[in-house]
């Protein structure tokens, strides 16, 4: 059976209103027991490039804008061309479909990276979470301890 220390774990996001949702996710999971995963919150997609462990898998949790309504939830396995077509939050220097390319290159990539993204409106400076954007979470959180279960259930079974 898989330790949850073997998952890599980051939210990426801001402190300013909706961009909160990815830091959100990853307090949620958290506060949900997984509490010995490898955690990281992060401002920037190029900030995973100073920890990435190719060894474990890795899931992002990020704000996003352009693949639905608000408050969807959406999930990616890397790698996809759809992720080009996302606009990720905040004023990254190189967007997060860039930097998981780069963490390829550099062989620091691990072999399953799942990027789960949540649909926001605009971000203000100074503006708490929506309301649309925390039912987000939530059901982000469910999807995700939903997909982490069902790997355990299989690994318990081929165990």
């Amino acid at each position: 059976m898989t330790d949850s220390r073997q998952i890599q774990i980051t939210g990426l996001g801001s402190p300013h209103g909706d961009d909160q949702a990815g830091w959100e996710i990853v307090r949620a999971l958290e506060k949900r027991g997984l509490s010995q995963a490898i955690v990281h919150f992060s401002r920037t997609p190029d900030d995973l490039l100073n920890w990435l462990d190719p060894a474990y898998p890795l899931v992002i949790c990020d704000a996003c804008r352009g693949a639905g309504p608000v408050g969807s939830v959406h999930r990616w396995q890397w790698p996809t061309a759809e992720l080009d077509q996302v606009n990720w939050s905040g004023t990254h220097q190189i967007a997060l479909p860039g930097v998981l390319s780069l963490a390829e290159e550099l062989g620091q990539l691990p072999a399953q990276v799942s990027i789960w993204g949540l649909e926001i409106a605009e971000t203000v400076p100074g503006d708490v979470i929506s309301s649309e954007v925390s039912a987000g979470v939530e059901r982000a959180v469910e999807s995700i301890c939903r997909e982490w279960d069902a790997i355990r259930s299989l690994e318990v079974d081929h165990a």
